[in-house]
């Protein structure tokens, strides 16, 4: 069985264990040292790394939401 290194994708730390599954059925993880959960894979693009920036970006640049949503 190989095993997959996983660090905290929000303080990188190492001392990660993991938590349960999410809906979707992809498992999630929680940092021992920041005590934040989070899963490798989203299935919904909003909550991959680099988006949620580019939503509020486009919402302060008077973007509607049908149009963040055919950009993204």
């Amino acid at each position: 069985m190989a095993t997959v290194p996983v660090d905290c994708r929000y303080c990188q730390s190492a001392s990660i264990y993991k938590h349960g599954y999410a809906r979707s059925g992809e498992p999630r993880y929680r940092c021992r040292d920041c005590q934040r959960s989070f899963q490798l894979y989203y299935h919904n693009v909003g909550n991959r790394d680099g988006i949620p920036e580019k939503i509020v970006e486009m919402a302060i640049n008077g973007s509607g939401v049908r149009d963040t949503s055919r950009v993204l």
